[in-house]
């Protein structure tokens, strides 16, 4: 395990990573970054400041696993493959989710879409604006579109583009709320509790557990369920899904290939210098699709029918 005293990336008293400068963190200029003749990892140690020395050193430097940019080719190669036809993207005016104006659930959209806003500035304030890199925030920054398209549909006209838009965000907004609730809940919050010094954990249970973390790890799924299922009978189709894989495998993308360059390790489970790299990758994946069925299975049974 690697020196584990370096917790200033959940200390309030040193300044947040993402509120530095380029040159003050020290990132490679984009000539390096393209230079096939640079080492893939551009910073001293692999870890960014040395902010993420929590994280265990082999997992931040040395050669992916062989099998890893092979897993990560099929996965980007299937995605393409599994791409719907053109006329799958249009969705008839009937089953766009719309509430009419005023109405209860028209009004729990425009109050939380205004919480969910205070809640981003306030974060992006305290913790710079680096923070929306991470994918806890990109998929608090989905639902909170969402929900801000939501209030705004009964005022737009039909077959306006924001409808058809807010429509294949539907399921991309859920699923991220629900692995971002499942995988920081479950997996990774313990992974990283456990590798701190037991001196050090108080402070992780301090950040894990203070104001805007209890939002957007624990809340999050609460106002995606209300948004996205409760407040829409129309069940999921592979449109759906494909959206949320893409959305996912993009990010993947930029994690793998940019931020593990550069030494930003937010989720060390999904480290490529593991064996189990291609299981954690592929888990994840398979989670949308359980997902997807899930949430699918809910609505065809008509649980939540009660707050309809």
């Amino acid at each position: 395990m690697s020196d584990s005293s370096n917790i200033r990336a959940f200390s309030s008293k040193s300044q947040p990573l993402a509120t530095m400068s380029p040159r003050d963190l020290g990132l490679p200029n984009l000539r390096q970054f393209f230079d096939p003749n640079s080492p893939w990892v551009l910073v001293n140690e692999g870890s960014l400041m040395g902010f993420f020395n929590f994280v265990p050193r082999y997992l931040r430097v040395g050669p992916w696993t062989k099998f890893a940019p092979i897993c990560l080719s099929i996965i980007v190669a299937k995605l393409i493959y599994w791409m719907p036809q053109q006329s799958s993207f249009h969705l008839e005016d009937e089953i766009l989710s719309t509430h009419p104006q005023y109405s209860e659930f028209w009004l729990y959209n425009v109050i939380i879409f205004l919480w969910m806003m205070l809640i981003l500035v306030v974060t992006i304030r305290k913790r710079g604006p680096g923070v929306v890199l991470a994918y806890t925030i990109q998929s608090w920054t989905m639902l909170t579109i969402r929900h801000g398209l939501s209030a705004l549909a009964p005022f737009l006209p039909s077959k306006h583009f924001l409808l058809w838009a807010n429509e294949l965000l539907r399921f991309p907004a859920l699923a991220t709320a629900s692995v971002t609730f499942f995988y920081w809940n479950f997996i990774i919050a313990p992974l990283i509790y456990y590798n701190f010094a037991p001196d050090r954990r108080r402070d992780f249970l301090h950040f894990n557990f203070n104001f805007r973390m209890i939002q957007v790890h624990f809340f999050n799924i609460i106002f995606a369920i209300m948004n996205t299922v409760v407040a829409s009978s129309r069940e999921f189709q592979f449109v759906d899904l494909w959206c949320a894989l893409a959305g996912a495998v993009v990010y993947a993308l930029m994690y793998l290939l940019v931020f593990d360059r550069i030494g930003i390790h937010l989720y060390p489970v999904f480290s490529p210098r593991t064996p189990w790299s291609t299981l954690s990758w592929s888990a994840l994946l398979g989670t949308y699709f359980a997902m997807f069925h899930f949430w699918n299975h809910i609505i065809s049974s008509e649980r939540l029918s009660i707050f309809q």
